[in-house]
């Protein structure tokens, strides 16, 4: 069985302290002992093992590294921009804490016609304020789990990414599996380019139900929701951060999409359909000026940035638990230069074997 994970110190922004008896219910869970901490480190909520990645070149230590003193840079080019966290929920319920499976910011600089997307790997090691240091996408787990005064896991994501990385954050979105597939077939599907081979358990077809092993090869291929979660979620036979590079492919997939079927007048009825499905504080009006503006950015001004191996360094932990440790000089460089960085569908940043 696994243990609920509970910070070694009590939180201080905190309403509920005392922690619950019942182990929340997680996706096939792998015990992990109790990490020994050089600063105060939670136990690791029962996280998903994370399978070795071929790229990553980095010397693995054995023995716990303290992440770097280094406060978070000022990003003048994100002053004036609207920041929006998009976070993909791993939670099969409406009730319990919850992980993010997905975690980006999507940085809109209206007077210019310009995104940033920010991707954001799973196991990044980061401090979470109230708790220690842990992988980021536990930070919406403990805000959940013990209820934290900003909005709960949403609050707490919200405030690590602003206090480990000096991005403010507008607003949000929050949406899991089952509202992606809605999304996905509301846009009666997307054409997907997939530039790398990617192997993995796929559907024979859009709108089949029929699940087989199979590779991939690039191409465009036509996605319903059910074959676009699964190509935004594979990494069996590739990496997270491979992931969050297909992850961004997938959202201007989506744009493509709805500036074919001319979404604007569509999206007031969509609103009403889907927003009971998708957590955000953004209201239609806030939605149909970001439609309208998407829909106008040239694909070459929608910028990725990927936090991946460059910016990082992996590392094993004492309990055997894989990690990227982030390199807080490279990742400032990177966001200082947000608006400079290559269009989502020329990332450079592929897997080694499709270089």
């Amino acid at each position: 069985p696994t243990e609920t994970p509970t910070p070694e110190r009590t939180p201080v922004r905190l309403k509920a302290l005392p922690p619950p008896t019942e182990t929340p219910t997680e996706p096939a869970p792998t015990e992990t002992p109790t990490e020994p901490a050089p600063t105060e480190t939670p136990t690791e909520p029962a996280p998903t093992e994370t399978p070795a990645q071929p790229e990553a070149t980095a010397t693995q230590t054995p023995t716990p590294i303290p992440l770097a003193e280094e406060a978070p840079a000022h990003h003048p080019s994100l002053e004036n921009t609207l920041n929006i966290l998009i976070v993909g929920s791993d939670e099969r319920s409406a009730n319990g804490p919850w992980r993010s499976d997905v975690i980006m910011v999507a940085a809109v600089d209206f007077s210019s016609r310009e995104v940033g997307v920010i991707s954001f790997p799973r196991d990044l090691w980061v401090r979470i304020p109230t708790v220690g240091e842990n992988r980021i996408n536990t930070a919406t787990f403990f805000g959940d789990l013990y209820k934290y005064e900003d909005n709960g896991g949403i609050g707490l994501l919200r405030t690590t990414i602003g206090q480990n990385f000096g991005i403010r954050i507008d607003h949000y979105v929050k949406i899991d599996f089952d509202s992606f597939v809605n999304v996905v077939d509301a846009l009666s599907g997307i054409t997907v380019e997939v530039d790398c081979p990617i192997t993995g358990n796929f559907p024979r077809e859009p709108g089949s139900s029929q699940l087989m092993w199979r590779t991939l090869q690039p191409g465009e291929y036509e996605m319903d929701g059910v074959f676009a979660l699964r190509y935004v979620r594979e990494r069996k036979t590739t990496s997270d951060v491979d992931r969050t590079r297909r992850q961004q492919r997938v959202l201007i997939a989506m744009r493509d999409r709805a500036r074919e079927i001319n979404i604007i007048p569509r999206l007031p009825a969509l609103y009403d359909a889907l927003h009971a499905t998708i957590e955000t504080d953004l209201g239609l009006t806030d939605i149909i000026a970001l439609a309208r503006l998407g829909i106008l950015i040239d694909p070459d001004d929608a910028h990725g940035l990927t936090i991946g191996f460059r910016e990082t360094t992996s590392h094993t932990t004492a309990s055997g638990a894989r990690v990227l440790l982030p390199d807080m000089a490279a990742i400032n460089r990177d966001l200082l230069a947000l608006f400079e960085q290559p269009s989502i569908l020329k990332n450079p940043d592929k897997p080694a074997s499709c270089r």
